[in-house]
C-alpha cells in the first residue's frame, strides 16, 4: 500500500514538475528573435534607415488592412515593437510546447540594370539583366498586396503594361515571419513579404508588399 502510494505521489509530482522543467530546458530554444541585415551596396546604413523610417502610409496604395498593433508594412518601428514582445515573453509559461519567435531578414543589392514591368494601376514584375524574376505578380494574392510607383520618375503606362530599363538600382527584400503557439490553446502567425526599387540617389521607385496575416487561432 504504501509502495502504490509512494508511486502515486511521484507520478503526481513529476506532472506538477513536468511544465518547470520543460521550461527551464526549452524556454530558450521556443522563444527568439534573428534579425539579419545583408546589405551589398554603398551607403548601407544610408539605406537601412532610409527604408525602415520611410513613411509608408503615404506611398502605399491599397494599403488594406490595419489589425491592432499589427502592420501590413515593415518598418523600424514593428519590428521593434515585435522584438520587444520576444523579450517580454522570456519568462515562466505554463502552456506546455510555448513558442515565441520574429524572424527578420533585410536584404540589398546594387544592379546595373533592372526591367520593371507595370502599368498606371500595378507592378507586374522586376526582373534582372539576366532575366531572372526577383518580383512576379503572380506569385501573390492580389487581395494581400500593396503597391507605390514613382511616377516622378517613371512614365504614365495607359494601356495593358510596358516594360522600362532601369539602370544603377538598388533591389531592396526584407521579410518578416512573427508567431506564437501555446499548444492548442492559442495561435498566431504573421508573414510579410516587400520589396523596394531604389535609384542611386536611393529615391523611391518601386515599393511591392504581400502581407498574410495575422492568423489567429
Amino acid at each position: 500500500m504504501k509502495y502504490r502510494i509512494l508511486l502515486l505521489s511521484i507520478l503526481v509530482l513529476g506532472i506538477v514538475l513536468f511544465p518547470i522543467f520543460d521550461n527551464i530546458i526549452g524556454l530558450n530554444s521556443r522563444i527568439y528573435y534573428i534579425i539579419e541585415y545583408d546589405v551589398r551596396a554603398q551607403d548601407k546604413d544610408e539605406i537601412i534607415i532610409g527604408v525602415e523610417t520611410l513613411n509608408y502610409t503615404a506611398y502605399l496604395n491599397n494599403r488594406g488592412w490595419e489589425h491592432d498593433i499589427y502592420k501590413s508594412y515593415i518598418n523600424a518601428g514593428f519590428v521593434e515593437l515585435l522584438r520587444n514582445a520576444i523579450e517580454d515573453a522570456t519568462r515562466f509559461h505554463w502552456e506546455l510546447w510555448y513558442e515565441h519567435y520574429l524572424k527578420y531578414y533585410f536584404a540589398a543589392r546594387n544592379r546595373s540594370s533592372l526591367f520593371l514591368t507595370y502599368n498606371n494601376n500595378t507592378i507586374f514584375s522586376v526582373k534582372d539583366q539576366s532575366n531572372n524574376t526577383l518580383l512576379s505578380i503572380d506569385n501573390y494574392s492580389w487581395n494581400r498586396i500593396a503597391w507605390y510607383l514613382n511616377f516622378t520618375h517613371l512614365s504614365y503606362v495607359y494601356n495593358d503594361n510596358s516594360t522600362v530599363l532601369l539602370n544603377n538600382a538598388i533591389f531592396i527584400h526584407m521579410s518578416l515571419d512573427y508567431g506564437y503557439y501555446c499548444g492548442n490553446l492559442c495561435g498566431l502567425w504573421h508573414s510579410i513579404e516587400q520589396y523596394l526599387v531604389l535609384s542611386s540617389n536611393l529615391d523611391v521607385l518601386v515599393i511591392f508588399i504581400e502581407s498574410l496575416g495575422p492568423v489567429v487561432s
